[in-house]
């Protein structure tokens, strides 16, 4: 028996390697192609969340502090209602513009 022989008795016969190897590597490719698709989708979702403004909220320790309540932050709750500091502290968050535009709303 010759070598060749040999190796095809002891594999049963079947001689698949360029299959496998086929599979192997489709397997590989689509693996590589979804984690830099994976990667790219993260950041454009990441980019874009980061760019439209967000900030982190302030450490559980701040969240202590005292809010100024004024009839013009409070609107349209009442300067005595709880729900008024959670609206003041949504107000003075916002920007200078955002401030303005939403005082030209309520008018």
């Amino acid at each position: 028996m010759q070598a060749h022989d040999r190796a095809e008795a002891g594999s049963g016969g079947i001689r698949l390697p360029k299959l496998y190897a086929a599979l192997k590597w489709t397997i590989i490719g689509s693996l590589a192609v979804l984690a830099i698709v994976a990667a790219v989708f993260w950041t454009m979702i990441l980019g874009r969340f980061a760019g439209s403004g967000f900030h982190a909220g302030k450490r559980s320790g701040d969240a202590g502090e005292r809010v100024v309540i004024t009839p013009e932050c409070a609107w349209p709750y009442s300067v005595y209602e709880p729900e008024a500091e959670s609206v003041c502290r949504m107000f003075y968050n916002m920007t200078p513009e955002e401030r303005a535009e939403a005082l030209k709303a309520r008018r």
